[in-house]
């Protein structure tokens, strides 16, 4: 109970300014009556989340930032990972639900409602740091780790917050969490390719077994980071074989061409509910996809069901990069071109600068072999590089011949390390790229890989 301190501390706060809410002031009073019941263990969660939930709602700031305080705190102690004793969640207003009900899982309710205390740059400043806050919580929280869509939402609402917020050190800590929150999302790519290519190396080792057990894994989809990225992508209008050798007798590609070799299919995996993976045991795991619970029986892990959890996290990545490529794409008109500090312009140099950041810091997500997505066009894997190369590629084309220094510049850092670690990969695909970026007029050009 010491841990829970500061959650008595916050109902009490919101007891003392609940005001005339009689619905708020009972749902307190249980939440303090179901801690003071359980002094040896944690109360239902439910009972904890509800007032809190409608002091978001308020409309006051005290009662919403403590809500956002206490949401933030619980979840950094992975408290709302705890099952939950109650048959169905309340509603978004704290009334109980119908009975027989679904329910999402607890830590996306709190994802959705601290996102919801966003109303544009109007809200609050208090408000404002206190969303940031509590979102970094939820995505660095590594024992109930958010997937899909639920991730993406806490992702797109920080930046909302860092383009629509009016006070500059708002702007500026929403950076940084976006920063952090994006890198953690490659980070833990990152570590599980470091376990996946130890498994790898120990299947080399071993003998090879009479039987396996086999698990179906539901393909969980994922939601966009912003409303209607996917759409701002250019369809592929034909699939052309990026890998086919240049021996003079092809024809040029142009960056018309270029904006047609999308080759990965991904137009499904911006649908489906958020996925929430849980600290593993030793034996057992278990996996909520929205309303649903799904335990590995107690089986040792196979490695089907490790690969399609490491692809979970691949996605992840692949949704966010894609989101800022697509944000980076968007063509300004030429009043806004040189407009700094106008959301336009910084909308497309905070994703430059992400997009830059991430192949900087994160090279080896995209290159190694061992990161795949399925294509949902064939269903068979695709490497990380393959699948993104059409939104980088894109990027680059619509950016690198821009007038705007700051624009050219972060470009010409990722062009770089483009040549420096995908040279192979994007050998036909740079060519045409290197055609919009031009200093003093000559355009740049490839040399001839040596052998």
């Amino acid at each position: 109970m010491t841990s829970l301190k500061f959650v008595v501390s916050s109902l009490d706060i919101l007891a003392a300014n609940s005001g005339r809410n009689k619905q708020l002031s009972e749902l307190v009073q249980k939440a303090l009556a179901a801690i003071d019941e359980n002094e040896n263990q944690l109360p239902d969660p439910e009972v904890v989340f509800a007032p809190l939930q409608l002091a978001t709602k308020s409309g006051t700031i005290p009662l919403t930032t403590t809500a956002l305080d206490c949401i933030g705190k619980l979840i950094s102690y992975s408290y709302f990972s705890a099952p939950s004793a109650s048959p169905s969640a309340p509603t978004h207003d704290g009334a109980p639900a119908p009975e027989g009900a679904q329910h999402s899982p607890l830590i996306e309710r709190a994802i959705d409602t601290i996102c919801d205390c966003f109303q544009g740059e109007m809200t609050a400043v208090e408000i404002q740091l206190q969303i940031v806050k509590s979102l970094l919580a939820a995505v660095l929280n590594d024992k109930i780790v958010v997937h899909g869509a639920g991730l993406l939402k806490a992702v797109r609402q920080v930046y909302n917050v860092f383009l629509l917020s009016r006070s500059t050190a708002n702007q500026q800590v929403a950076q940084g969490t976006l920063t952090q929150m994006v890198g953690t999302v490659f980070e833990r790519v990152k570590t599980r390719l470091h376990m996946k290519e130890e498994r790898s190396n120990l299947e080399k080792v071993k003998p090879p077994s009479a039987s396996s057990l086999s698990v179906d894994v539901p393909e969980y989809q994922n939601a966009d980071l912003a409303n209607g990225d996917s759409e701002e992508a250019v369809d592929a209008a034909s699939d052309v074989n990026s890998n086919s050798p240049s021996d003079g007798t092809a024809p040029k590609l142009t960056l018309k061409d270029l904006e047609h070799r999308k080759s990965f299919d991904d137009s499904n995996l911006g649908d489906g509910p958020t996925m929430v993976t849980q600290l593993r045991t030793m034996k057992k795991t278990s996996r909520t996809v929205s309303d649903h619970t799904i335990p590995e029986s107690g089986h040792e892990y196979t490695p089907e069901s490790l690969d399609a959890e490491d692809e979970v996290y691949i996605r992840d990545a692949y949704l966010v990069f894609r989101s800022f490529c697509n944000l980076s794409t968007k063509v300004l008109p030429p009043d806004q071109l040189f407009d700094l500090r106008g959301q336009p312009m910084r909308s497309k140099l905070i994703s430059l600068h992400l997009i830059h950041t991430l192949l900087n810091n994160h090279i080896s997500v995209f290159t190694s072999p061992l990161c795949t997505i399925t294509n949902t066009k064939n269903n068979e894997p695709t490497s990380f590089l393959q699948a993104i190369k059409f939104y980088l590629c894109l990027s680059i084309t619509r950016n690198g011949a821009s007038s705007v220094d700051r624009v050219f510049e972060v470009c010409c850092d990722i062009f770089w390390l483009m040549l420096k670690f995908m040279r192979a990969p994007f050998k036909v695909s740079g060519r045409s790229s290197c055609s919009c970026l031009r200093v003093d007029g000559q355009a740049i050009d490839i040399p001839p890989e040596r052998d």
